[in-house]
């Protein structure tokens, strides 16, 4: 049992990373969905300076660091698609930033007062849900910039722990906290569908959300069982979990799945996910559309 017990370090840089992203991403979700229209504003703001740190981080560091030309050796052919990937999701959130900053300007017109209970209501989503899923996605998008370049760094390089605390620390909350929106779905009733929506589109919606929850769940799970394969620990801000088997040559497999098969699927269906929201939202003319988890 002493081999599984979780030992603290008392100094640890990339847990204290952590702790600063988990904080920023719940503050985020608060102010979006707070009752005071100036502190929605100020919300968007934040995730828009969010998006621009994502996108300097790749510009300044990761272009400056040489790793894009020179990282880890590939273990698959895939892994030569990462650099180009890290251009893609950084590109992506420079403009998601700058979009935001339009998003930021047309609240500020508003003078709604956002009346929220801590349930779900009929047809919007009540206050616990929409801080579970915003904080749940801030974190959830951070971590596949972060977890390719972990990937991408050579072993002997000095910041490497630090990125992979940060990156299994939040993988880890991640899992937390869907299990906790899970079970919040059996105490508050999610609200139904929007009624403009055809029944292709709501059969479609509810398909994605479900495949979403999955990939939520089944991602931590085969980077922990991959970590612990490999002969890692797995980090959880101050804490560490020492592998709990052998090592294996097992780990390649659930590698497989959770560096190569997953990722792409949850880029199609993440994809298809804010696409279809804001298809319902600016091309059908749904008002109500965002207004069911975010104001």
């Amino acid at each position: 049992m002493e081999d599984i017990i979780l030992s603290y370090y008392s100094v640890n840089p990339g847990a204290w990373i952590s702790i600063g992203i988990v904080f920023l991403s719940v503050f985020i979700s608060w102010a979006l969905n707070f009752s005071a229209p100036k502190v929605r504003v100020f919300g968007t703001l934040l995730a828009s300076f969010g998006c621009f740190v994502i996108a300097t981080w790749f510009f300044i560091f990761v272009m400056n660091s040489g790793l894009l030309e020179n990282p880890k050796p590939n273990q698959t052919p895939l892994d030569s698609a990462k650099p180009t990937l890290l251009w893609i999701q950084s590109i992506t959130a420079f403009l998601t930033g700058v979009f935001l900053l339009l998003i930021a300007n047309y609240q500020r017109k508003s003078n709604e007062i956002l009346d929220l209970s801590a349930k779900n209501e009929k047809y919007r989503y009540g206050r616990v849900s929409r801080l579970l899923h915003w904080t749940i996605a801030i974190l959830f998008i951070s971590l596949i910039p972060m977890g390719i370049f972990s990937s991408m760094i050579p072993e002997e390089t000095s910041y490497r722990n630090a990125y992979y605390v940060v990156h299994k620390t939040i993988g880890v909350t991640v899992f937390l906290l869907v299990i906790v929106r899970l079970i919040w779905n059996k105490i508050s009733k999610r609200p139904a569908l929007d009624n403009t929506l055809t029944p292709t589109e709501k059969k479609l919606a509810h398909r994605a959300h479900n495949i979403l929850y999955f990939m939520l769940l089944v991602i931590p799970i085969t980077g922990f069982m991959m970590t612990s394969y490999h002969g890692y620990g797995t980090f959880f801000f101050f804490w560490e979990l020492p592998p709990l088997w052998e090592q294996s040559n097992v780990y390649q497999i659930w590698g497989g799945f959770h560096k190569y098969l997953l990722p792409y699927i949850v880029y199609i269906i993440l994809g298809a996910h804010v696409l279809g929201a804001l298809k319902h939202q600016f091309i059908d003319k749904h008002d109500s559309a965002f207004k069911r988890m975010v104001s």
